[in-house]
Parts: C-alpha cells; structure tokens; sequence
C-alpha cells in the first residue's frame, strides 16, 4: 500500500481503493469512488466535488445515512401492520428499548412456531 492510501476504503470484490488521503490529510476520491458515492451524496444533496477532507467524507456519510433511515421509517410506516415493522421502526428511530422489546417478542413467537393468520 503507498504512503498516499493510507485509509482508503476497499470493495469487496475490488482492490481498487475509493479515495485516498495524503500525508497533509488531503482526501481525494479515485474516478470509481467518485461515481460511486455521487449517486449515493446527490440523492441528499451533496456533491462529492465538495469533499476535500476525511472528515467532510464522513460527514457526508452520516447525513446520507440519516436521510435514508428516514426513507426506511416512512416506508415502514405504510406497510402492514406487525411486529417485524414495528420492530424495523424501532430500530431505523435508534429507539433501544423498544427495539430489545420487541426482538423479544419476535423471537419469543419465532421459538413458538406461531403463525398470524
């Protein structure tokens, strides 16, 4: 690995890193990163023409992640009604307990071999 891919971000199937970060903490995405993450950042209105540092990068990741477990919760929401949505919005909200709560159920029922008909 040279000096300038100190932490660059592997596929799996790829050993071509997604970006690469220099010795003065300039980041900079290889051409397969960029087209990667842009689909990903301009969904949420992000460019990666933006992102110059590491830590603008992760950033960036954070706020796309938060927008997309929004789109999960609102699409839960319309879905039928059961304890694996609930469950799905538990855990899309980062709500704890009620995501141990209700794993418990779940689990206790899958244990059970119930079926809602």
């Amino acid at each position: 690995m040279h000096s300038d891919q100190e932490h660059p971000i592997l596929d799996d199937e790829e050993s071509e890193p997604l970006y690469h970060r220099d010795k003065s903490g300039h980041f900079a995405f290889t051409e397969r990163g960029a087209d990667q993450y842009r689909k990903r950042f301009a969904r949420f209105g992000i460019r990666v023409e933006t992102i110059h540092t590491l830590e603008d990068f992760q950033d960036a990741l954070a706020l796309s992640q938060a927008a997309f477990i929004d789109e999960l919760v609102a699409i839960a929401r319309n879905g039928p009604r059961s304890l694996e949505r609930n469950l799905l919005i538990a855990v899309a909200r980062g709500d704890k307990a009620e995501h141990q709560r209700l794993l418990r159920l779940v689990k206790r029922r899958n244990a059970l071999d119930l079926q809602v008909i």
